[in-house]
């Protein structure tokens, strides 16, 4: 950040006498997410009234701000990016911006908290040293200022701040469970309850345990359906082992399920498979999954989106239109935790 700040000065000194320079910076591509910053703060130097009193602002600012080094899944670069930053760019991908403004703010404040996390656990050779990916399947979604613009388009203005203000009002804050903080994950819409963590990942975290979430059963495409003729549905399953050896009619057994819809196991023949097992290999939204055979074909049909585990986005936006605050929110889907304000 010391490097960034201290390009912005020597940028203002030039763009003074060589105004041509800022439209090359303005050239620079999407992957540059440094650049966009930089060109944003000489762009704020040119406001001041004198580069001394910019110097001591950017001075204390620098002091105070954090910076998550964002591993960009597509294409394996590296970029320290402003700690808020990152939480708006994470909020733009991961829930609408035009919910409301108390289910922005929770979904700012469990991705804020995931990223305060992957802060405390250091960088990743994995991740070619950053600290957290940029994909959804891994960690949750990142868009850099270009990716919203070109997004939202003429929109840009109105939908950026309206994350900006939900996540400067809960930055200061931050989510934990006897004193450490939270894996606070989430996920698009539940079965209608979410799940809880010993269903999904084998280890059981008291704080991530079912809650009613129904109003997530009035989402759009809550239930989606995929038909597979049974070629395909066993060469989907030949990666677990399977082997057909009688009628298609035959090959389901008996099923397990949680409480909250998650398939557990099912008996396919000569292997049993789980819902995540079937959601993996067929593409499916869930692991909440019903399987029938019917004509030669197996129909599967998921209920809900994701995994099911922590806050649900869509129940997020159904509390906060039923008056809820994104404390509530937070505590409702995660149990037992306390929001408090970081020292």
């Amino acid at each position: 950040m010391k490097k960034t700040v201290f390009l912005a000065v020597i940028l203002l000194i030039c763009l003074s006498a060589v105004p041509l320079l800022a439209d090359y910076f303005s050239d620079m591509g999407a992957s540059d997410n440094a650049t966009a910053s930089d060109v944003k703060e000489v762009t704020s130097v040119q406001t001041q009234e004198s580069t001394d009193t910019l110097s001591a602002q950017t001075a204390a600012a620098e002091e105070n701000e954090e910076e998550i080094l964002v591993c960009f899944a597509s294409s394996g670069a590296v970029v320290g990016v402003p700690l808020e930053e990152y939480v708006i760019g994470v909020v733009a991908g991961e829930m609408p911006a035009l919910y409301e403004p108390e289910a922005l703010r929770a979904q700012a404040a469990a991705s804020l908290n995931l990223a305060r996390l992957a802060l405390l656990d250091g960088t990743s050779e994995r991740l070619g040293g950053g600290h957290i990916s940029s994909s959804p399947a891994s960690a949750q979604a990142y868009l850099t200022e270009e990716q919203m613009r070109d997004k939202w388009g003429d929109d840009f203005d109105m939908y950026y701040a309206r994350i900006a203000e939900a996540v400067q009002a809960v930055f200061d804050y931050e989510i934990v469970y006897d004193d450490n903080l939270c894996q606070t994950c989430f996920h698009a819409v539940s079965a209608g309850r979410t799940e809880n963590s010993e269903n999904v990942w084998q280890n059981a975290v008291p704080y991530l345990t079912a809650v009613d979430s129904r109003f997530d059963a009035t989402a759009d495409n809550y239930s989606v359906s995929v038909q597979l003729h049974a070629d395909t549905f066993a060469e989907g399953l030949e990666p677990y082992g399977f082997v057909p050896q009688q009628t298609a009619r035959l090959w389901l057994g008996e099923s397990t399920y949680s409480d909250s819809g998650t398939l557990l196991s099912l008996e396919v023949g000569n292997i049993t498979v789980s819902g995540a097992q079937l959601r993996s290999a067929f593409g499916l939204r869930s692991a909440a999954v019903d399987v029938i055979y019917e004509d030669g074909e197996f129909i599967l049909t998921a209920k809900g989106y994701g995994h099911g585990v922590g806050m649900s986005q869509y129940g997020a936006q159904q509390l906060a239109l039923q008056g809820k605050t994104w404390q509530e929110i937070i505590r409702y889907y995660y149990t037992g935790v306390e929001i408090r304000e970081r020292s």
